[in-house]
């Protein structure tokens, strides 16, 4: 007898558990869609060297922790990340964001960094509290429930070394 109930509680409990599962309607994922470009102007030659990224290229993350918002997005070689402290964050995280900089990086919202990556090894990493950066993060729609934000940024430096100079290397002449 007790195992016939044992058997009829996990049937039962089966049941409920799939008949439960059947009655949640299904949310769709919102479709993810990104795209970059990055140019860099060269002015003593006037050559520029641009790449456009799409949603493929990109490895992206987004995370609240540390009472720190970042927003991470990196199609290689290149890689963006921006850090907005909770303090600063408006209502729902929708709105306009200053990059950090130089000469003063507390009057901006948004502790940026840029890196290049050689994939040798080499590369270049530039922050917010030691270059001249201008622009903004806007960030237009924040989606909780899918942990999704949708926005723009724009980012310029100036008078900064080439980034994809690769590390100079030395090796022993023989003799």
């Amino acid at each position: 007898m007790k195992k016939t109930l044992l058997y009829f509680g996990l049937a039962s409990l089966a049941f409920f558990n799939f008949s439960c599962d059947s009655d949640k309607e299904e949310v769709a994922v919102p479709k993810m869609e990104l795209t970059m470009e990055r140019t860099f102007v060269y002015h003593d030659t006037h050559e520029t060297k641009k790449a456009n990224y799409t949603t493929a290229d990109f490895n992206t993350g987004i995370k609240l922790e540390n009472d720190k918002l970042t927003i991470y997005l990196a199609a290689e070689p290149d890689e963006v990340d921006f850090e907005v402290n909770k303090a600063d964050l408006l209502n729902g995280y929708v709105g306009i964001y200053s990059l950090k900089s130089l000469p003063n990086p507390d009057t901006g919202k948004a502790n940026t960094t840029y890196i290049y990556d050689n994939n040798d090894g080499s590369g270049s990493a530039y922050f917010s509290q030691g270059n001249f950066i201008g622009g903004e993060l806007k960030i237009t729609e924040y989606n909780k429930q899918h942990n999704l934000i949708s926005g723009t940024y724009t980012l310029t430096m100036e008078d900064v070394p080439d980034p994809m100079l690769k590390a100079p290397t030395s090796k022993p002449k023989k003799m």
